[in-house]
């Protein structure tokens, strides 16, 4: 069976894209420090039939980051695909952040990704793989009051650039997923839903209508590397050309300088 890693599964898109590699056959990995969250996305892969594993993980940590991926490595049978999810906004602005909410922003956003992307690309490169991290319109547009977070999103689209660059012609692919069109922050969990006014809730989007372009992105092996794609409009291409089509015109769908 082959693997897939999802950090960030506990809820909103990490449960989604974790849901949906599991039924495309992939047994997921899981991790986020919320245990109940995590265990609510496994219960609905195992009535799908799918195959999970809850691994609880602080991601700021450094150290449980690098324990996460050493389970990974001893456990996993063929690991083809690391999604990098996990996200936390504080809206503060810079004048009021304390030093450890910028630290715990860009430990879980930036270094996590690092850490777990850097400690797997082994067992990707045994059979190939494709690294996906999940990005925002904060990655190349700065908003008010979000400096840790846009910083990190910044910080993730370098790095997939940069690791694209070192890793060559290969067999592993690396690139950035957008949203495309909105969907319940991150920030909220599923206990807070019920108190956000019902017409916020009415223009979040199901993020499964957005799953065939991360799982197209999944199965990439190397032929497209180092690039930013918005879900939405790669979902709405795949229904209209299929997946061997929009492979073929990929170039079309690059938006590494647009949100």
């Amino acid at each position: 069976m082959t693997d897939a890693v999802v950090t960030g599964a506990g809820r909103g898109l990490g449960r989604a894209i974790a849901q949906a590699l599991a039924a495309e056959g992939y047994k997921v990995w899981i991790c986020s420090e919320n245990h109940p969250e995590l265990e609510a996305t496994a219960s609905l892969i195992e009535e799908a039939d799918g195959v999970v594993s809850v691994i609880e993980t602080d991601l700021s940590n450094p150290s449980a980051c690098v324990a996460f991926t050493d389970i990974v490595k001893n456990e996993a049978d063929d690991l083809q695909v690391v999604v990098n999810n996990a996200a936390i906004l504080h809206p503060t602005p810079v004048l009021e952040m304390s030093l450890s909410r910028w630290s715990e922003t860009l430990a879980v956003m930036l270094t996590a990704p690092f850490i777990i992307t850097r400690d797997l690309l082994p067992l990707l490169h045994r059979n190939g793989g494709s690294v996906i991290s999940v990005s925002s319109k904060s990655a190349i547009i700065p908003f008010e009051g979000e400096a840790a977070y846009c910083a990190a999103k910044f910080g993730v689209e370098a790095l997939t650039k940069c690791l694209a660059l070192e890793l060559g012609d290969n067999n592993v692919s690396v690139n950035t997923l957008t949203p495309g069109h909105r969907i319940k922050p991150t920030s909220i969990t599923e206990e807070e839903i019920p108190a956000v006014p019902e017409a916020i809730r009415a223009e979040w989007q199901d993020p499964m209508e957005i799953m065939p372009a991360l799982v197209f992105l999944a199965g990439l092996k190397g032929q497209v590397s180092g690039h930013r794609f918005n879900a939405h409009e790669l979902t709405e291409a795949l229904s209209q050309h299929g997946s061997q089509n929009t492979l073929a015109r990929i170039c079309e769908f690059y938006r590494d300088d647009r949100p």
